[in-house]
């Protein structure tokens, strides 16, 4: 595994629709993301970030989200 495609699902598991939702505020939600970004095997992994772009800071409000989550 090099890269992880970051995103919440406006949908639920299974329902076969890819719609991306802001880190935290779909289905997955925050607690799934904190167990993801700390496993110590994503310590060297590359993460990408594809969530809606309904604002301009959308981008910097989703990177700090994830930033947060993430235990030194």
């Amino acid at each position: 595994l090099k890269v992880i495609h970051l995103n919440d699902s406006m949908s639920d598991l299974n329902s076969k629709i890819d719609r991306h939702e802001h880190i935290g505020k779909g289905f997955i939600g925050l607690k799934a993301f904190k167990h993801i970004v700390n496993h110590p095997k994503a310590k060297t992994i590359a993460f990408i970030l594809e969530t809606p772009k309904d604002t301009l800071r959308a981008d910097i409000t989703n990177l700090n989200r994830v930033r947060k989550l993430i235990e030194s």
